[in-house]
């Protein structure tokens, strides 16, 4: 992982289960002067995505539409 994505995935670690909005990991995996681009957390949890998830079933970023992400180990029904 990058450094950026290893952020990213201490950041879900820490707060398990809890929906992250953009803003929120934002705020707390990037600077909080961050004025980049909108969707530079879309793209990083795409690229966590293809290193931790996309090789196994179950998997563990979850998208909540509307409002952002969270780390879960529960099973989608």
């Amino acid at each position: 992982l990058t450094a950026k994505e290893y952020s990213l995935l201490e950041y879900f670690g820490t707060n398990p289960g809890r929906v992250c909005s953009r803003t929120m990991i934002i705020e707390h995996v990037w600077d909080p002067s961050f004025e980049g681009l909108t969707n530079i957390v879309d793209v990083y949890v795409r690229h966590l995505r293809e290193k931790v998830d996309d090789a196994f079933p179950m998997k563990l970023i979850r998208t909540v539409r509307g409002m952002g992400y969270c780390l879960s180990d529960e099973v989608e029904t």
